[in-house]
């Protein structure tokens, strides 16, 4: 049973990457180009050198970064929403995967050299899994989004965003909250 719903679940998986494989495969090489120039942004205004990016003081609190991730998500959500409204806004619903890849890289960077071992745990088991599960949500988003049609498509489209906001946000409460409480979320203050 458990490998029929697995092989169930890779099929609609698979089926959905294939039926939009273009917007899905460029949100994707936006993220990465955006992941890459926020590791070099970050190194570059440190000097160039990793070793020199700037120790800061460590400052917890996983409430206050779930409500901040929440409300940026919600957000990117809201500019996916505008490429509802037309073909020609389509390359809108790239722009959140900018600022997303943009986040990931510095934030990666920002918690391996300030923070050291908390850092690269806070990295590995918080911030890493809700960017990949945000990238997901947010890729499926988009692709809806993009190849919205008929006269309803901002209604549909919209509602289609706010479930699937509601998944973003459950990982969001699970990785901050619930596995933050056992990590201590660092709060980023750069």
């Amino acid at each position: 049973m458990k490998t029929t719903v697995l092989r169930s679940a890779f099929n609609v998986a698979k089926d959905f990457v294939y039926d939009n494989r273009k917007s899905v495969f460029s949100f994707l090489g936006v993220f990465f180009v955006a992941l890459i120039a926020g590791v070099f942004v970050t190194v570059n205004s440190a000097g160039g050198e990793f070793e020199q990016v700037v120790r800061a003081d460590m400052e917890f609190g996983a409430v206050k970064v779930f409500f901040t991730a929440s409300f940026a998500v919600l957000a990117g959500y809201a500019v996916i929403l505008v490429a509802a409204a037309g073909r020609n806004l389509a390359p809108v619903a790239a722009l959140p995967f900018v600022v997303l890849g943009y986040l990931c890289g510095k934030y990666s960077c920002l918690l391996v050299a300030c923070y050291g071992a908390t850092g690269l745990t806070n990295l590995l088991l918080v911030y890493l899994p809700f960017f990949l599960m945000t990238l997901v949500c947010a890729a499926v988003a988009g692709a809806r989004a993009v190849a919205a049609k008929g006269c309803d498509r901002m209604k549909c489209t919209a509602l289609t965003l706010l479930k699937i906001y509601a998944v973003n946000a459950a990982f969001a409460f699970l990785f901050f909250l619930i596995i933050g409480s056992m990590t201590k979320v660092v709060i980023i203050v750069f």
